[in-house]
Formats: structure tokens, sequence, C-alpha cells
């Protein structure tokens, strides 16, 4: 009869705790994901004296601790974590017993068991709940940003606007935050291509007319945590030079094409080289067309390069690069076929 005695209070608390869960202190704390095992959860430290083990395991007559006070962890994911006493403080405090990832879980929502003497540690049963705990694994920068697409080549003709976006490239992070968030940028810098930081957008930002070879170079992503990590590049590439076919019968006054866009609204245009005497074709100043200004014969002349001066007439000017200075398309002009391309 004294067994009942001594254990039927506990009994009738354990169910008074577990009927409400709403009266259950709450206790919050955090851990880095990666924290090497027996990494202390931080924040988080539970008075023993808010826990009802006085209560719970007290002898009916004296309200000393009868016995020995045991704590468990119970519930999904309990196993990733050990609980602990800290005797002088009164308190228990949590650490890690593995390695824990972020990007596998992110909390942990645990309960505080207890038991008063000798205890089964696999009869879950014998701990009623007496507290509730929640863990946030926060994140670290442990990922690598990724481009979702492989080496790309542009496809551009005369009449892509400049400033316009001729491809996005996007990159993904398995972080969370600002170890997220990504940064663009282009290796090497090119005067005719941009990348725009925040969206990876590609974008024209000078005439590619007449260019000797295509345009190649990389872009790289880059996060914003610490230490911050980059992507692996991607390749990018144009077209090769633009080259327009004109036919040797094409009369004389024909407009081969035309120079817009350039990067002026307001444009004048001049040949540089050669001069008009040693070229079959002239430039319009005021509209950039280029047009034919005498007969064309493939066999004696069968590619045509010129070089065109580009002048804001607000003031700001462009050089033909065909001499040396930078900056104004050098455009191809193939005799012999009746398509333009």
């Amino acid at each position: 009869m004294l067994f009942w005695i001594v254990f039927l209070p506990a009994l009738a608390c354990s169910s008074a705790v577990l009927g409400n869960r709403t009266d259950l202190p709450f206790f919050h704390g955090h851990v880095f994901e990666n924290s090497s095992p027996s990494s202390r959860v931080n924040g988080l430290s539970v008075p023993v004296k808010r826990l009802n083990s006085q209560r719970l395991c007290a002898a009916e007559e004296t309200g000393a601790l009868q016995t020995t006070v045991h704590f468990k962890l119970l519930g999904n994911g309990s196993d990733k974590f050990r609980v602990l006493a800290h005797h002088k403080r009164g308190h228990i405090l949590l650490k890690t017993s593995e390695v824990l990832d972020r990007e596998e879980r992110a909390e942990y929502t645990l309960d505080v068991g207890l038991c008063c003497g000798l205890c089964a540690e696999e009869n879950e049963a014998e701990f009623p709940v007496v507290a509730s705990i929640k863990v946030d694994v926060l994140d670290t920068n442990d990922h690598q940003p990724a481009f979702t697409t492989e080496d790309v080549k542009l496809s551009l003709d005369d009449a892509t606007a400049l400033r316009s976006s001729v491809y996005a490239l996007t990159a993904r992070d398995g972080d969370s935050g600002k170890n997220a968030e990504m940064i663009y940028f282009v290796v090497p810098k090119n005067g005719s291509f941009y990348a725009v930081p925040k969206t990876g957008d590609i974008l024209l930002v000078d005439s590619i007319l007449g260019l000797d070879e295509p345009i190649k170079f990389e872009v790289f992503a880059r996060d914003r945590g610490w230490p911050p990590r980059t992507s692996r590049s991607v390749l990018v590439q144009s077209d090769e030079p633009l080259l327009i076919n004109v036919s040797e019968d094409a009369g004389i006054g024909s407009v081969v094409m035309n120079l817009n866009p350039v990067r002026f609204q307001t444009a004048a245009f001049e040949l540089v080289e050669p001069d008009l005497e040693s070229t079959p074709v002239s430039v319009s100043r005021d509209t950039g067309d280029i047009i034919i200004s005498r007969r064309l014969d493939r066999e004696t002349e069968p590619l045509v390069e010129i070089s065109v001066k580009v002048q804001d007439k607000r003031g700001k000017k462009r050089r033909g690069v065909t001499c040396g200075a930078p900056g104004s398309p050098v455009l191809r002009v193939r005799l012999g076929r009746r398509l333009i391309e």
C-alpha cells in the first residue's frame, strides 16, 4: 500500500502537465550548422526550478527530493542532441550529438521529459513532459553558387538595340539570406557586354558590327556570405563577325544596310577609311546608310572593309579602329550573293 501512496502524486501531476501543453514552459535556442559534435545550443539555458521537478519527485512528508532526477529529450530529432545538467547553476543545457545541416532540417521542436529515480531510458512513458524546446539551425556559407546553364553563344544582328538584354544568366545557391544573394560580374571586362550585378542580365552596350573576331568573356556569380564563395564560370561568346553579303548586280544608290542602332540618340556618320575614291560604297552622314556608289565587281574586289566615325551631334565622338583608334565598328561587306545577312 505504501508503494501507491508514494507514486500517486507524481502520476497525478504528470497527467496534469500532459493534459495542457499550453502551460509548459517554452525555451528557444540556436546552433550553427556544421558545428562540431558537442557544440552547445546557444541562448538556451533551462532553470530546473521551472520544470516542477520538486513537485513531481519530492517525498510527500518532507518536500525534499526523494531520489535522483533524470531528464530526457523527446520527439523527432531528439537523437541529434544531448541534455546536460549544470548542477552549480541549477540549469540544464543542450549540446549537439552530431554535425547538423540546415539544408536537411532547419529547426527542431522537442520536449523535455523528467523521470524520478530509476528509469528505463527506452520507455518514454516514464518521462512526463515538463518543457518544450525549439532549436534553430542557422545557416553558414557552405554552398558555392552554381549556374543553371552551360556555356552560351549569343546570336545577335545589326538590329539589336543597345542597352537591351541579350541573355539572362541565373545562379542558384543552397544557402539562405545573404549567403544566397548573388553578385554577377564579367571577366575580362569588355566594351560591348555588361553583366547586371543584381540580376545576371547580359546587356549589349556597344555596337558589335564588323568585329574582326567573336567576343569571349566569362561570367561569375559571387554570394554575399562570409567568406564569400564564387561560382565556376559560364563562357559567353558572341557570333562570328557580322558579314554583309551583297550581289554584285546591286544598282548604284542601293542601301546595303543601316549602321543604327548606335549609342547616340542623334548621331552623325563619316567614312574614315578608305577614302571615297577607293571604295565602292559611301556612308550617309545623317542616317548611317551604307550606299553603293559605283558598280561592283566580285572578281576584282571581293571584300570591302570600311571604318566609320560615329559622332554624337551633342559633342561626343567615337573614332574608327582601322588605323588604331578604338571604338568605332569595322564593317565588312562581302560581294557576290543577293542575300544580305
